[in-house]
């Protein structure tokens, strides 16, 4: 099945749950209901109402530095990359806003005071889009850490009183993870679909994910970041 069509089978016929088994996780209905928040775990989708603008805002808590950038899909195949700074290879080489003006990074948020931190994407999702991937990554100069230990949770909110939460929980507490892909923002002819992924960098890898042309999201297949 296509990115552009992409829609979710009814469930197969599970087995029993063995006496003493955790029971699975509830699935998650098929809309956000209006006023509600949903909140997604791996391998969990749901569709909101398609509005002007869509936010997705990344938080963690301060006391670490992530940085979030955007991968965008267009229709015709084309991936472009929405970012506050560059690649190893093109250190100046990034901007804050796709050319069309469907997707904007609204700055780069530094370490500091409060209780948490965020960035900002706004998302216009016009017929050439996709498909938005919001990611969070954690520079090599901010030191030892893991997503496993600081959190970082994603919310997409259509401004119209719908909401979805990606929390990543399933974090390893490695050190080296530096990059991790909460979900993904799929623009369909029925509304907005949110997909809770939760994808992580291998130990050590400094490359950016990318998205096939299946509208999968391929870790550590992108060019190296920029240090920062």
């Amino acid at each position: 099945m296509g990115l552009f069509s992409r829609s979710t089978p009814a469930p197969a016929a599970q087995p029993a749950t063995p006496q003493g088994a955790p029971a699975a996780a509830p699935a998650a209905p098929a809309r956000v209901p209006t006023g509600g928040v949903i909140n997604l775990s791996k391998g969990q989708g749901i569709r909101l109402t398609k509005t002007p603008l869509v936010t997705a805002t990344i938080s963690w808590p301060p006391a670490t530095d992530y940085d979030v950038y955007a991968l965008v899909l267009y229709r015709d195949g084309r991936q472009v990359t929405v970012s506050a700074f560059g690649t190893k290879d093109a250190p100046r080489d990034f901007s804050l806003a796709t050319e069309d003006g469907a997707v904007t990074h609204l700055g780069d948020v530094q370490r500091g005071g409060g209780a948490v931190a965020t960035e900002t994407v706004e998302i216009r999702l016009g017929p050439d889009v996709a498909a938005v991937v919001p990611v969070a990554y954690s520079a090599q100069s901010n030191g030892t850490g893991s997503f496993r230990k600081y959190r970082v949770s994603m919310r997409i909110d259509n401004g119209a009183g719908e909401a979805v939460v990606v929390d990543a929980p399933n974090a390893s507490k490695s050190s080296t993870v530096y990059t991790c892909v909460p979900g993904i923002v799929l623009n369909g002819p029925d509304g907005v679909r949110v997909e809770a992924l939760e994808l992580y960098s291998a130990p050590g890898s400094e490359r950016r994910p990318v998205i096939g042309p299946d509208g999968q999201v391929v870790m550590d297949a992108g060019p190296v970041n920029a240090y920062k």
